[in-house]
């Protein structure tokens, strides 16, 4: 190899190393790493606290059981919870009328195995279905209506109600087995709704 081609290669030798170890050229030139704990804009990554993923339910029973509900509620259900003595009946092809006063009052029912407040059942109540759910209900305007029992049904009837929920209701307890212990239980038929008259 002569001195001119030996100069030539040793340039050409040079500019590439110089192109490689990140000189002005690119085609070789490795990416900027990514800074730590930073996102693909360089902006820094939140730092989640170290107790990121620890539970807060609120209390826990002493047991390590689930916390005693005042009432459990089961088998719920939509309907209409009419007032007995404002409910009328008839035959079919029987015209039924029904008058209330305004400021009329009629309840719920509860029933129970072991005397019970009625007021603890519709707390419970409140909570499961709304605000709205009641004992008692008063009418504040007079209402009225009339209906004729169609052909088509044996028989019918004309009342009073609201549109509400019926229930079933357990209070208890869990032992230290956390199995839950029944100390009373019933049924309860309760209105939510503004009174309005219904027929069957």
């Amino acid at each position: 190899m002569n001195a001119i081609t030996r100069a030539c290669a040793a340039a050409a030798l040079t500019a590439f190393l110089a192109m490689g170890s990140g000189g002005v050229g690119t085609a070789f030139a490795e990416d900027a790493p990514t800074p730590v704990n930073a996102d693909q804009d360089g902006n820094p990554i939140p730092q989640a606290p170290n107790d990121a993923d620890a539970v807060t339910n609120g209390p826990v029973h002493p047991d390590g059981c689930p916390p005693d509900p005042s009432v459990s509620i089961t088998k719920a259900k939509s309907v209409f919870v009419g007032d007995k003595s404002k409910t009328v009946y008839g035959q079919s092809g029987v015209t039924l009328s029904v008058s209330v006063a305004k400021g009329h009052t009629w309840t719920g029912t509860v029933t129970y195995a072991a005397k019970i407040s009625e007021s603890i059942i519709v707390a419970s109540a409140e909570e499961t279905f709304g605000g709205s759910v009641s004992y008692a209900k008063t009418t504040t305007v007079t209402l009225g209506g009339s209906w004729k029992v169609p052909a088509s049904q044996r028989d019918g009837w004309l009342a009073l109600g609201s549109k509400g929920y019926s229930f079933n209701w357990e209070k208890g307890s869990y032992n230290g087995g956390c199995k839950w212990i029944v100390s009373n239980h019933g049924t309860a038929k309760l209105p939510a709704l503004s009174p309005y008259i219904a027929h069957s």
